[in-house]
């Protein structure tokens, strides 16, 4: 293995550091003045795929992607390796504001996404260890169930019949998670290697000719001109792609919260360990909290566990560790232990922290003005691996005034309003964080919901 790819001094993330040699490509910074069709800030999943489907669309388009530190340096290189359009919490919201069709719509999209990107990953020889087994979420709780069952039932009423109750026994046949009440299964998650994903795409989009450029950070946009701190680019288009780092940038402290999330993994474990806790494919597994945990086998058979909590940093700054990392990490560990019994003692040799983007409604975006030329992208919520490639496509297509179904969906030149100043944006996020967390404790001790707990989070947003 060589060295990781992540800064010194900053939590390994997994992904980075047992990227292939083949895909560990680093790139020079932007030297000096520059001009080009279209500009992509961010190497990230939105920049690059944004970039891909230009090639497709407009193979003549010159496009750079700069990139402050390199590419997968952000959530593309530290989320927890589920590509999924699930969505089941913007589901619930896209129905209330915009009505079954046009939610049905983006659900169906997303669903498609999944084959697209598929495609892609075998056209351009990228592996990522893709293995579409779905997901199954699980509930643990009377509460849990309410929910698990609640959620299915708005999937019928929409028409979405691809997710499958089981029972107790039934969820023991699929996956050994131990407490299991009632499970839903659903096939639209592949697990990956979403490093390899980024790495990949970025030596695909410089086959089609695409520059590329790490180590160049945009202080400055405006329509026709990025500033950067090695030089001046100057483009027809400029598309932001930074999503939770795009507070960064000068006049959008606001405009993208950075949730901090947090993931450990095991040491790769024998395959007797794996019988043991009756595992037996790459499904993807979540509980049904509030706060809740998701689990994967990866490829290189580790344990992964990812989520029961969010941080969030003073200033909007995503690279910031904040207080609660340690009780975050304890709570994954315990989730780990309860989960699988069997794995309780398995060694952890990763643990690392990422930040995904939300808007303050809740809802994504993929914003193009074709007077001034400036595009922006993202809000995924945590979802980003997939959506990121709905987003580039449509991106892509609005910048080209190619006509798409991609851009009639609901999000195209959706502007959320902009979040709270501080320090009302900390003391709102880490309540209602403290909310969740709180709600969980009392399910788990009194097998009962919360009081007022749903009601209060639901009318956050």
């Amino acid at each position: 293995m060589t060295a990781s790819l992540d800064a010194p001094g900053r939590p390994a993330s997994l992904w980075l550091d047992t990227l292939p040699a083949s895909l560990r490509t680093r790139r020079p910074a932007l030297s000096g003045d520059t001009r080009a069709d279209v500009v992509v800030i961010g190497a990230g999943f939105t920049g690059l795929w944004t970039a891909y489907y230009l090639t497709e669309l407009a193979p003549q388009t010159s496009v750079l992607v700069i990139e402050a530190e390199h590419v997968a340096y952000g959530a593309s290189g530290r989320n927890g390796g589920w590509c999924t359009t699930e969505m089941p919490a913007l589901l619930a919201n896209l129905v209330q504001r915009y009505g079954p069709m046009d939610a049905m719509r983006f659900f169906r999209a997303g669903q498609r996404t999944l084959d697209e990107i598929e495609r892609v990953l075998a056209a351009e020889d990228i592996d990522c260890g893709w293995r579409r087994d779905g997901s199954l979420y699980v509930a643990r709780t009377p509460p849990q169930v309410a929910r698990l069952r609640a959620w299915q039932d708005m999937r019928l009423k929409l028409g979405i019949t691809d997710m499958t109750l089981l029972s107790a026994a039934e969820t023991s046949e699929r996956v050994g998670i131990a407490g299991a009440l009632l499970s839903g299964f659903t096939p639209q998650c592949a697990a990956v290697q979403p490093a390899a994903i980024a790495a990949g795409l970025a030596q695909a989009v410089e086959r089609r000719g695409v520059t590329v450029v790490e180590g160049t950070r945009a202080i400055e946009l405006r329509p026709g001109v990025v500033v950067t701190d090695r030089g001046t680019i100057r483009a027809r288009s400029v598309l932001c792609t930074t999503e939770a780092y795009t507070a960064g940038l000068p006049g959008h402290a606001r405009r993208v919260l950075p949730v901090i999330s947090r993931v450990l993994a095991t040491e790769p474990l024998p395959e007797q360990r794996w019988r043991e806790a009756g595992w037996r494919d790459r499904v993807t597994v979540a509980d049904s909290r509030h706060q809740f945990a998701y689990f994967q086998r990866t490829a290189d058979d580790r344990l992964l566990v990812g989520g029961r909590g969010s941080g969030y940093r003073t200033g909007s700054r995503p690279q910031a560790a904040d207080r609660s990392g340690e009780r975050v990490y304890a709570r994954l560990r315990e989730s780990l232990a309860e989960s699988f019994p069997a794995l309780a003692d398995a060694p952890v040799s990763h643990r690392w922290s990422g930040a995904y983007g939300m808007h303050r409604d809740g809802e994504p975006g993929v914003v193009y003005d074709r007077d001034s030329g400036l595009g922006h992208a993202g809000g995924y919520g945590g979802e980003g691996i997939a959506l990121s490639n709905l987003a580039g496509r449509t991106l892509a297509a609005l910048v080209t005034g190619v006509k798409r179904p991609e851009t009639r969906l609901f999000w195209t030149g959706h502007l959320s309003r902009r979040w709270e100043p501080e320090p009302l944006r900390t003391i709102g996020v880490r309540g209602v964080s403290a909310l969740a967390t709180a709600a969980d404790r009392y399910e788990d001790r009194f097998r009962r919901t919360a009081p007022l707990a749903g009601a209060v989070m639901r009318t956050v947003l």
